[in-house]
Parts: structure tokens; C-alpha cells; sequence
């Protein structure tokens, strides 16, 4: 609502309250993208040195964050290669998304993202990415997770618009992501399969590598047709998979449409540092209601502040 009330005093002040629709209605997107550069170069113009520095003291987006590089990369690179070990190919994410990745296929809002010129955002979730270079790949048929399913990795630099209340997260921050895609085989084949990959990656990861048991919680979305039977049935086959692994069920109803059918989360000494699910978003790039997708990722930088990885690095 606030966001709202500010745009409708600058529609006010620039004389035009339909300034926005008229501009989306008779304009292309690449007109627009010219109007927008000129306007970016026109601003750009108007400043000085001295303006530059002093909005760098007030902008929270581009200050450096004070953890250590070399530590952010090593568990990068750590991350990455255990990966890799688990089956899932690295990916080397442009640190630039199309515009609308977040919030037309995952319905994030996009006042949360950074929107840019040139029909773009900084990207501010790889999984979104991830997505669209699979549904890009499989389209093409470059990719064919039609036999069995595909699992890649990802490491990059995230620049997210809300405000975080710890002075120690900054808006940027490195995300570590996995993402399995495949079709569906009945009897939720691909859905177990691919959460027990995900999950015995953060097991290798943080329970033999950094040595810090995990607890994983499994919660209700909707989306399935038969969505208790379905959490039932891939809890249950958890719980006989990693019979040492405390797994526990919340079947609380929520109205929450990111995730479907299961959201599974990984807590490590009693913080969540690990949030994943299924989503639909190869089903809409595609239009096939047969592709599953998987995705999950931990934040690197909330290991390193939280003391995670003091045995390590």
C-alpha cells in the first residue's frame, strides 16, 4: 500500500496519473527500453563525482559486504565440487535476469526484485535461472529428461529488494542452489528420487563435511490432487531411507502457491539454513504438465555468519 501511495504522488507531480499504462499500451518493449536508457544516461549526466560518493554512503545495494571473499569463493568452490561428486552439473549464472523471471513464473513480487534497462533484473534467485536454461534446453532438445532426470548446481551472487533487520546481510549474498528436473513416471517416481538426491547432498555436505547433524521438516502446499497421500507416501520413504535423519511432518494448510504438493526445510543446529520444493515453473515455460522440477538452495554467506563452517574454513 505504501509502495502504491508513492507512485500515485509522483504520477501526481509528473502531471499524467496514467502516465504507467499509457506508456505499456503504446509503447513496445524495446521503445521502451530506448526510453528508459535515455532517461538512466540523462540522470547519469546531471552527476557529479561528489554526487556519486555521497549516494554511495546512503545506498545499501552497493556496499561491500564485510565477509571474506576468499571464504565466500571456498565454499563456492567446496560446494560446487561435492555437487558435481552427486551428480549435479555446474552452471555459470549470468548475474543478470530477463525482467518479470521472478515474478511472472514464480509470483514473487516484483518490488522484491531489482529491475534494470534492457528488459532485465539482477538476478535475485538462481533457481528462477536454472529453470529457464532447462526449459530452454529442453525446448531446444539439447536437454532430454524424458528417460531420467537431470540435476544441476548453481553458486552465484543474489541482489534481493526487501530489508533485512541484522546489520550482518546486506542485499546481496551467495546462493548455492540445486535444481532436478524430469517428467512424471506415476506413482511419484521422480518426486522421490529427486528429494532423496537433494537431501543426501546436504547430508554429505553438512553432516559429513562440516559435521553438524541436520533435521529436515516436510510441509503441506498445495497442488497435488491427492496432496496428503502424496506428502504421506515421500515422508514415509524418507524415514526408511535415513532412518537416523529426524524427519518430521507439518500438515498445516497454508495459502502459499511457490511450492507444490511439499516444502521441505533443513534446520543445523537449530537454524534454517536450507529451503527447497517442487514448482511448477518448467510446466508453465513449457506448457507440459508432465515436467517436475525440484529446487533448493542455502544461503553461503548465513553459514559463514552463523559460524557453520568454523571446522573448515
Amino acid at each position: 500500500m505504501k509502495q502504491q501511495s508513492i507512485i500515485t504522488n509522483v504520477l501526481e507531480k509528473a502531471g499524467n496519473k496514467n502516465l504507467i499504462n499509457e506508456l505499456i499500451t503504446r509503447l513496445s518493449q524495446s521503445e521502451i527500453n530506448t526510453l528508459l536508457l535515455a532517461l538512466s544516461k540523462e540522470i547519469a549526466n546531471k552527476n557529479t563525482p561528489n554526487d556519486i560518493l555521497n549516494k554511495y554512503e546512503s545506498n545499501r545495494f552497493v556496499k561491500p559486504s564485510e565477509l571474506s571473499p576468499i571464504k565466500v569463493k571456498q565454499v563456492e568452490i567446496l560446494m560446487l565440487q561435492m555437487a558435481e561428486a552427486s551428480g549435479f552439473s555446474s552452471v555459470l549464472l549470468s548475474p543478470a535476469s530477463l525482467l518479470g523471471s521472478c515474478s511472472v513464473i514464480a509470483k514473487v513480487d516484483q518490488t522484491n526484485v531489482i529491475s534494470a534497462t534492457r528488459g532485465l533484473e539482477l538476478t535475485a534467485d538462481s533457481t528462477n535461472m536454472l529453470a529457464i536454461y532447462l526449459a530452454d534446453k529442453i525446448k531446444n532438445k539439447t536437454i532430454d529428461n524424458t528417460k531420467n532426470p537431470v540435476h544441476f548446481s548453481a553458486a552465484c551472487r543474489v541482489t534481493r529488494g526487501q530489508m533485512f533487520k541484522v546489520d550482518a546481510f546486506v542485499p546481496h549474498f551467495s546462493l548455492f542452489t540445486l535444481v532436478s528436473s524430469g517428467k512424471d513416471t506415476g506413482s511419484y517416481g521422480f518426486e522421490k528420487a529427486a528429494i532423496t538426491r537433494h537431501i543426501q547432498y546436504y547430508i554429505n555436505y553438512f553432516e559429513e563435511k562440516l559435521g553438524h547433524k541436520i533435521k529436515v521438516t516436510m510441509n503441506l502446499r498445495n497442488g497435488y490432487t491427492d496432496k496428503i497421500g502424496f506428502i504421506d507416501r515421500v515422508h514415509c520413504y524418507l524415514c526408511e531411507t535415513y532412518p537416523d535423519t529426524e524427519i518430521t511432518l507439518n500438515k498445516e494448510e497454508t495459502n502459499t502457491s511457490y511450492y507444490q504438493g511439499i516444502n521441505f526445510k533443513i534446520i543445523v543446529e537449530g537454524i534454517e539454513l536450507v529451503d527447497g520444493g517442487f514448482v511448477d515453473w518448467t510446466q508453465k515455460l513449457l506448457g507440459n504438465k508432465k515436467e517436475r522440477l525440484l529446487i533448493s538452495g542455502t544461503g553461503i554467506d548465513l553459514q559463514l555468519i552463523t559460524g557453520m563452517l568454523n571446522k573448515i574454513i
